[in-house]
């Protein structure tokens, strides 16, 4: 199933009406981006990653919400199981793969992501608003969960002198190496041993995804085919899935999170790190 849509397949969609428009836009990030101000898309409902769909029992950021939790969370901007949903963020390509895949997990086939987000919306001249819509909220709803999508840092560990998957990294090149500080207080430099690093920025060009060939290749010359099972991580869980969504878009199938990411490895003296 194809995951990017343009604006306009989502206005001329003859299902249009019917359609969930989400904003996944991250109001403070560890990575630079811009934002624009004041601007939605018409019928957008806001999807906040900071706090309502952030497991409230963590101390990391952006923690993938409990199984008890989430259903309702859902149910109570509209969603079900059969919907069809459209995520997008403000800086082009940045959350919102994060919604995208946190959606995949509840079961939700019918999700895709703006490629190019706002700003590509309003270039095709399309409808915009000061402010967000008000979400239907709907009965609660049995969602077909699939928590094996998420990887914890045991089997991370485990997977270092036992490999299982490849780990791939998203955070920047200089932060990877140990090169750079990283920008969330009281966290070690460097990376988990036998990871891969691949920046989010290396899949994107102007806030859109690359080609899948040019996809492709990125990670053919890292070594990786697609029959390899991949696990992605970063700062934290976010920035992960836009590399996530890029293997799939390259043809990659068995692709997994390890959702603590480095704001739980780096914090942890007891795990063991690389450096360069």
């Amino acid at each position: 199933m194809e995951a990017l849509v343009s604006p306009h397949w989502v206005v001329n969609n003859p299902d249009s009406d019917s359609i969930i428009i989400l904003d996944a836009t991250l109001k403070k990030t560890a990575n630079k981006t811009s934002e624009i101000k004041g601007l939605v898309i018409q019928g957008a409902i806001y999807f906040d990653l900071d706090s309502t769909f952030s497991e409230p029992e963590s101390d990391l950021p952006h923690t993938f919400p409990s199984a008890l939790s989430i259903p309702s969370l859902l149910s109570g901007i509209g969603i079900r199981p059969d919907s069809t949903v459209v995520v997008y963020d403000q800086q082009g390509i940045y959350s919102a793969p994060r919604v995208w895949w946190m959606l995949k997990v509840m079961g939700i086939e019918k999700t895709y992501i703006l490629d190019g987000g706002l700003p590509a919306w309003l270039d095709a001249g399309l409808g915009i608003s000061e402010s967000y819509a008000r979400p239907k909220v709907n009965r609660v709803c049995d969602f077909d969960i699939k928590p094996e999508q998420i990887v914890d840092k045991s089997t991370v560990l485990k997977n270092i002198t036992t490999p299982h998957f490849m780990l791939i990294d998203a955070r920047p090149s200089e932060r990877f190496s140990g090169r750079q500080a990283e920008p969330r207080a009281g966290l070690r430099c460097g990376h988990i041993p036998g990871s891969i690093s691949i920046p989010f920025s290396e899949v994107l060009n102007n806030g859109h995804y690359k080609s899948p060939e040019s996809l492709a290749e990125i990670f053919n010359r890292n070594g990786l085919n697609d029959n390899d099972e991949l696990v992605f991580s970063c700062g934290s869980g976010v920035t992960a899935c836009i590399v996530l969504l890029a293997a799939y878009l390259a043809g990659f199938k068995k692709l997994r999170i390890y959702d603590g990411s480095w704001a739980e490895w780096g914090a942890d003296e007891s795990l063991p790190l690389d450096l360069e």
